[in-house]
């Protein structure tokens, strides 16, 4: 080996090192994921007590939805979200549990593995996830292969890592480099391994905003274990719905039962019976049962 040889070999080591120096030492995928279980410190089970508010949608959507409206349309006139207080729980690992119970009707979602279920007012509405459910995906596993293989699944590659920023926050970025927003991806802050933002799907062009996106925002600790107390959904840019947390307790004593997709289907009738309890229900209540069906019914993208 020629001494220019060497020279050569230590000065581009040089010029590696200073450049990784320079961009900051980007952790692997899987590691990030490692580090952002350990420091949320999730119990085995959880409650959450919170306030889901749906946002209306927009005039063009509900041409295209339901066709050309009236002006006179009350529905055109709003322009206040609707608010929900629901119930959820968690048992990991891969089980999942939410409660909504209104003077109007009743709900129930869960999902367990792969499967799922949603009951309104008595009847089984469907057995597939809407992508919104999405979000308590990173609160339901054990381990880092656990959710690793789960995000990979959802399309996120997880042999790719950057570094970012989101909002002046340094952030890792799971699944894409950075800016890149044409494919799935998780950003997880840098500091504290908290995650802030999931883009479930890309936007069709590269200068749209995601089609879907997931925001965790104001995370609080509770007995060690950290959760956002505001979680955020888009849609094309447009914020459609959001969670407040109110209230959650570490460890509750939940009958497993309630997390039993067989028992709960054997309950209740399909969809195409006429739910128990509704026959004499005003107009009005069918026509907030039937939007919330349609709001709860949306598949999974």
């Amino acid at each position: 080996m020629t001494r220019s040889f060497v020279v050569f070999i230590l000065a581009f080591s040089l010029v590696a090192a200073l450049r990784v120096s320079a961009v900051g030492y980007v952790l692997p995928a899987p590691f990030v994921i490692e580090q952002m279980l350990g420091n949320l410190n999730l119990p085995e089970r959880m409650k959450v007590d919170q306030k889901l508010l749906v946002y209306p949608a927009k005039e063009d959507d509900r041409q295209e939805n339901q066709g050309i409206l009236k002006p006179e349309d009350t529905d055109l006139k709003e322009t206040e979200p609707k608010s929900f207080a629901q119930k959820v729980y968690f048992r990991r690992p891969g089980a999942y549990r939410s409660d909504i119970d209104t003077p109007e009707f009743q709900q129930i979602h869960i999902s367990s593995g792969s499967s799922s279920i949603t009951v309104i007012d008595g009847a089984v509405l469907s057995e597939t996830a809407q992508w919104h459910a999405c979000y308590k995906d990173l609160f339901l596993f054990s381990s880092r292969p656990q959710l690793v293989r789960h995000l990979e699944r959802l399309g996120i590659d997880m042999k790719v890592s950057s570094l970012g920023r989101f909002d002046r926050e340094l952030v890792y970025v799971a699944g894409a480099r950075y800016p890149d927003e044409s494919v799935p991806q998780l950003w997880i802050e840098k500091t504290f391994f908290r995650p802030i933002r999931w883009i479930v799907a890309p936007g069709a062009l590269p200068e749209d905003p995601p089609a879907l996106e997931i925001r965790y925002l104001d995370w609080q600790g509770i007995d060690r274990t950290w959760y956002p107390g505001r979680i955020e959904f888009y849609e094309n840019g447009r914020q459609v719905r959001s969670i407040a947390v109110e209230n959650m307790d570490v460890n509750p004593s939940v009958p497993e039962s309630f997390f039993d997709i067989s028992d709960v289907s054997g309950k209740y009738a399909p969809s195409g019976n006429e739910p128990a309890g509704t026959s004499g229900a005003s107009e009005e209540v069918r026509r907030q049962i039937e939007e919330f069906k349609r709001i709860y019914e949306s598949p999974t993208q």
